[in-house]
């Protein structure tokens, strides 16, 4: 259970830089008199026109993030990186050490990044490897902040607690070891608007690439391929999944699933629990296209420049219908004025 929840932000209308401290403090019950996420950060020294990308890296297991952000340095050299690290060098999916709130702790920190003045607000990337993947997964199907425009998932698929019985599900509370799926039992439907990158190993040790149960996590995993077929049909695609044996990316060794017109990507390869040079590269070409920042104004419906009542009046009118859909369900309903609520004020 999380007791309570409090947030050292820095000042809003002002430049992220390297020196920039973003702090995040949670409590809940093995650390109740609070715990602050280590965050570090990487600001490159050009911006792009329009502001800077942002990817969010979370580590594996075991590990602080200390490598990610330096080897994205070379993989993502046009982005912000920020790296936060999980408590007890992990993240809680399920059966961690860690039981700290860490998808609220995303939303809260995205939240944060997008109040910078040089921050492409429509361009923020999350990428996670390992115990990082299945974080990012949850960021996927949980979070509806809609500026978080691609997630990438590396060496871990989609887990039978996250996709079971044609649906994704989120936990009703807090992750819940003792009970079934480990409380993942909300159904709930991801955004449409967002990319899907998942690369796997066939030779991964640690999280079988054909699926089923892994020791190591003590969680069942749909196969690898199928994975993202799920994450592609519930963003419309309606044929059957790629299973095949891909298209090769030049002699790597490494093969491509594309749905979508590229929109949703598996990657298979033979790199154990890790990334050979080819995911890589396919990594930073994949994110090296982002959102125009001054493209659009989310909920801006009238194109004034300003989210307010004649915005709030169109959704109205169009209640029940796809017109003014935010989220990506498909319908006009209670999310979306949620979403249309939280873009209140002028366009930034």
């Amino acid at each position: 259970m999380v007791f309570c929840a409090v947030t050292a932000t820095t000042v809003q209308a002002e430049d992220i830089t390297n020196a920039t401290k973003i702090e995040i403090t949670k409590s809940w019950t093995q650390e109740p008199g609070g715990w602050t996420y280590p965050i570090r950060l990487h600001v490159p020294d050009e911006m792009p026109t329009g502001g800077y990308p942002v990817c969010v890296l979370l580590h594996g297991a075991g590990s602080d993030g200390t490598g990610m952000l330096i080897g994205f340095q070379q993989v993502l050299p046009d982005h912000i990186l920020v790296v936060p690290s999980g408590y007890q060098q992990g993240w809680n999916i399920c059966r961690e050490d860690s039981e700290a709130p860490d998808v609220e702790m995303v939303r809260e920190l995205i939240e944060i990044i997008q109040s910078y003045d040089n921050v492409n607000t429509n361009a923020i990337r999350i990428f996670g490897s390992s115990n990082g993947a299945a974080l990012s997964h949850r960021v996927y199907i949980e979070v509806d902040n809609p500026g978080i425009d691609t997630v990438v998932t590396a060496i871990s698929q989609l887990s039978d607690i996250q996709y079971r019985a044609s649906s994704f599900h989120r936990p009703a509370g807090e992750p819940d070891e003792t009970a079934d799926f480990c409380g993942y039992a909300e159904l709930v439907t991801p955004l449409t608007t967002r990319r899907y990158l998942n690369i796997c190993n066939e030779n991964d040790p640690t999280i079988p690439y054909e699926g089923g149960f892994s020791p190591e996590s003590e969680i069942a995993y749909l196969e690898a391929r199928m994975s993202a077929f799920r994450i592609a049909q519930a963003k419309g695609y309606s044929d059957g999944p790629l299973l095949g044996d891909g298209d090769e990316i030049g002699e790597s060794n490494v093969y491509k699933y594309e749905y979508l017109k590229g929109d949703v990507v598996h990657l298979r390869g033979f790199a154990l629990h890790a990334m050979n040079e080819t995911q890589e590269d396919y990594v930073s070409a994949f994110l090296g296209t982002w959102p125009d920042a001054e493209e659009d104004c989310f909920g801006d419906f009238n194109g004034d420049g300003v989210v307010n009542g004649g915005d709030l009046g169109l959704m109205v009118a169009g209640w029940g219908t796809a017109e003014y859909d935010l989220t990506g369900d498909g319908t006009t309903n209670g999310a979306d004025l949620g979403l249309l609520l939280n873009a209140w004020g002028d366009c930034i």
